[in-house]
């Protein structure tokens, strides 16, 4: 059975229902209203396919069946600007969830690349039919994701950098390679001895082993995440320990990504893992359409209030289109991974630095007429037992983001009608 996830199965069974709700309604009661809703949904959830039924709609207190406000917030946002793109002659006739597998039916719209299984990122699937002079069935698979209203853009991406399934093996020289694990091991065998004076439960810190010391680690820093900061970031008592594991990852990365004949198809491969770029060329049916919807809602306890904001989309072909366009310009000879701005953005084994990450961003074109598409962050997601990740996130507020200027030629498209066609 596929992990319950309520903010895709209350888009789902949304979906299903195939209304849009009304927000300012429910909001006259929201307590009240919410749960009706839900329990609404528990019952359609019962026809969406691949889905999880009506497990985990509600959480329970003393026997009290309580709506999760803030998911639900977020897959009103979605369904409702969903159902606003489709024309008025079209009908959604079935709905799936993917979860841990597609159903044979749409199956053919999750190839395997070679390089990366499921490939299509889609949470939902909606089959669509439209009637009348453009009468066609049509499939749109939406990849979830969520924030609340005064949240930061979520993660497109997360993926380990080195290690057996890291994004950069095959990539990093072995040279590089063994002095990122060489510096690994100096840096966390330097911490375990300035915490335990050098024996972490009567074992000598220099007998262990690397996953010993790791271990050791992850125990006393696990759920302390002040603690754990300071020690990445060499400050507090870590002062004079400079996390040297990062800085090789980051010389590597750049090295990498920064020599002329690795940064176009580092570029386009990167994007392709984020947006599904080439997911057409996959494919090959016209009928598939692709979005990336962020859903945008809250809950106010004090307000009794579901706070709900339009979601925003990246449409697949238009991000596509915009992105291909660029990789084929010839006055686009830039492409550029640098470091972001700002006193918060130092590096982690920067003085002064704050956070235990490296921060970048990705950047296609010549100042002062540059795009930054993405940043990305590298950071410990969790135990120090595993790899650091890549995290990748769209820029909203950047000026010269590619939020913003998706946004502007969106504004052109006419996805609603257009998409149809």
């Amino acid at each position: 059975m596929a992990k319950i996830d309520p903010h895709e199965m209350y888009t789902a069974a949304l979906l299903v229902r195939g209304e849009k709700i009304d927000v300012q309604q429910l909001n006259t009661d929201a307590r009240k209203n919410s749960k009706a809703l839900v329990e609404k949904l528990a019952d359609a959830a019962m026809h969406v396919n691949g889905g999880t039924g009506s497990k985990g709609f509600f959480s329970e207190v003393d026997d009290t069946k309580i709506p999760k406000f803030k998911d639900l917030a977020k897959a009103i946002s979605v369904s409702n600007y969903a159902l606003d793109q489709l024309p008025s002659n079209a009908k959604i006739k079935k709905v799936w969830q993917t979860g841990g597998t597609w159903a044979s039916e749409i199956r053919r719209f999750n190839p395997d690349t070679g390089t990366i299984k499921n490939y299509n990122s889609s949470d939902v699937v909606l089959e669509i039919e439209t009637l009348g002079k453009n009468e066609a069935t049509h499939f749109w698979g939406l990849s979830l994701k969520k924030r609340g209203i005064k949240d930061a853009e979520p993660t497109l991406l997360n993926k380990p950098v080195v290690g057996n399934v890291g994004f950069m093996i095959g990539r990093f020289t072995p040279a590089q390679v063994t002095k990122i694990n060489n510096n690994k091991d100096l840096f966390f065998r330097k911490v375990l001895n300035i915490v335990t004076g050098g024996t972490y439960k009567k074992q000598d810190i220099t007998k262990m082993t690397l996953a010993q010391v790791l271990k050791a680690c992850d125990e006393i820093f696990h759920g302390k995440r002040a603690f754990k900061n300071k020690m990445l970031t060499g400050s507090g008592e870590f002062k004079g320990n400079k996390n040297i594991y990062f800085e090789a990852m980051n010389d590597a990365f750049l090295g990498y990504v920064n020599n002329p004949k690795n940064t176009k198809p580092f570029f386009e491969e990167f994007f392709d893992l984020i947006f599904k770029i080439n997911l057409d060329a996959y494919i090959n049916d016209s009928a598939f359409h692709f979005s990336l919807i962020t859903g945008v809602g809250d809950y106010s306890i004090t307000q009794d209030k579901l706070e709900i904001e339009p979601a925003s989309e990246k449409e697949g072909r238009l991000v596509s289109e915009i992105l291909r366009n660029m990789f084929k310009d010839p006055d686009v000879t830039s492409f550029e991974l640098k470091k972001q701005e700002g006193a918060k953005k130092l590096h982690a084994w920067e003085p002064g630095a704050k956070a235990a990450k490296l921060f970048y961003e990705m950047v296609i074109g010549h100042s002062p007429n540059d795009i930054s598409i993405v940043d990305l962050e590298v950071r410990f997601k969790g135990h120090l037992t595993t790899e650091p990740q890549f995290q990748v996130f769209v820029n909203r507020v950047r000026q010269n983001g590619f939020a913003k200027h998706y946004a502007k030629i969106a504004k052109t498209q006419a996805l609603g009608e257009t998409r149809w066609e």
